[in-house]
């Protein structure tokens, strides 16, 4: 770990910092996402169901935001969508939901437009309770986007307001994995900047750029 104070280092060294108390030597595990049955996976960046029993539960008893979590964790996309446009047109204002609308953008496949809408909220937002989330929904976006530089910055704001803010364990620890699987994931690709990171490598699997069909050349027409 550098000894240079902050002052001493260029801003891309800066963002590339360790946290303190350094990166994790264990593998990285799954992480509470504070909904039942869901966890946070820091590496693909995506919340995967861990108990389906308990998932399905929220599914029935659950709040609408914490229901959308599930269904984009299932990867029921539709119905996700659906839920998030009713609870919308009840309260167009709802921040969970506006947040988890980008989360729909970044799910279909469309990550650089999620980071436009996440900064369009964090302008919004600013130096509000709820800038931290904005912050760490950022991150995921720009690592889906293949700019691990600007993640880096957005997990490492996400994780010094969490902290500040003392808020729960989970959220912190979620902001500061995904912080340290950038900065694995940077150290590991030093000398192949145009590596992608595991989460942008997954999100483009779920979405493949369709077959180009060849196209038969015909001969020119006998003059």
């Amino acid at each position: 770990m550098s000894t240079a104070t902050h002052m001493d280092l260029t801003h891309t060294e800066a963002l590339l910092q360790v946290p303190e108390g350094g990166l994790a030597s264990a593998p990285r595990q799954n992480i509470e996402s504070g909904i039942p049955g869901v966890r946070l996976n820091p590496t693909l960046m995506r919340h995967e169901i861990f108990d389906a029993e308990l998932a399905e539960e929220v599914l029935r008893t659950g709040d609408p935001s914490s229901q959308v979590v599930v269904l984009l964790a299932k990867g029921e996309l539709r119905a996700a969508s659906e839920l998030v446009a009713e609870t919308r047109f009840i309260d167009p204002q709802n921040f969970a939901m506006r947040v988890l609308d980008t989360s729909l953008t970044r799910a279909a496949g469309d990550a650089p437009r999620a980071v436009n809408r996440l900064r369009a909220l964090l302008t919004e937002f600013k130096d509000t309770e709820h800038e931290s989330i904005l912050q760490q929904h950022l991150g995921f976006a720009y690592v889906e986007s293949g700019d691990v530089l600007a993640a880096a910055n957005r997990f490492r704001k996400a994780l010094d307001l969490r902290t500040a803010a003392d808020a729960d364990a989970h959220l912190i620890e979620s902001s500061r994995a995904c912080l340290e699987s950038v900065l694995e994931h940077t150290a590991k690709t030093a000398g192949s900047a145009d590596a992608p990171h595991p989460a942008a490598v997954n999100a483009a699997a779920q979405h493949p750029a369709p077959a180009t069909a060849a196209i038969a050349l015909q001969p020119p027409a006998a003059g």
